[in-house]
């Protein structure tokens, strides 16, 4: 989970990034430097992501508040090359909206193949590619700080699996989450 110092700085950093200068300015946030959002757009891989301005923005406002380590950063790092694909003003996670039905059809939003690609990443950089292409398929519609918790979740057992009960993993949540959206 996502502690609440994190859900401030990640909310504020991805507002700044992806809200319109109206919506900013009401929310009393200032608009991120030009360039920052499509330089981390184009970041192909999570060593490509830690030399970004973008991410040293967050990584720097995080780092003010707790103590990090190395595995933590590349963590932070697929968090917010994830991000930069999340459109404001939606609800889900990742899994429910890859599982919904398309309207006026039985097939889901993403198919089941595709969607055990992100179950079955097994590297960083494995979740940030899969991560970005259902993104782009949904056109961002997930909920930021849930796809937060969900990447921090798979990086804790990425390095800790041997600690996780199965029915707790993240990929047995997905599956859950994926086809009780699909029904």
């Amino acid at each position: 989970m996502l502690s609440n110092t994190e859900e401030k700085v990640l909310r504020g950093w991805w507002q700044s990034l992806v809200l319109s200068d109206a919506e900013l300015k009401e929310k009393h946030l200032l608009s991120a430097p030009s360039g920052h959002k499509a330089k981390l757009k184009r970041a192909e891989s999570v060593d490509a992501v830690l030399m970004q301005d973008a991410f040293c923005t967050l990584w720097l406002s995080l780092q003010e508040q707790e103590n990090y380590s190395a595995n933590d950063m590349e963590c932070w790092a697929v968090i917010a090359a994830s991000l930069i694909h999340v459109s404001p003003g939606y609800q889900d996670g990742i899994a429910i909206a890859a599982g919904k039905k398309i309207k006026k059809s039985d097939k889901s939003l993403v198919s089941e193949m595709r969607f055990s690609q992100l179950q079955a990443a097994k590297t960083p950089d494995e979740l940030l590619r899969t991560s970005r292409r259902l993104l782009k398929l949904m056109k961002g519609k997930v909920d930021p700080l849930t796809l937060a918790e969900d990447i921090k979740q798979w990086f804790s057992e990425h390095h800790h699996s041997e600690f996780v009960r199965a029915k707790n993993r993240i990929c047995v949540k997905w599956a859950m989450d994926y086809y009780r959206a699909a029904k």
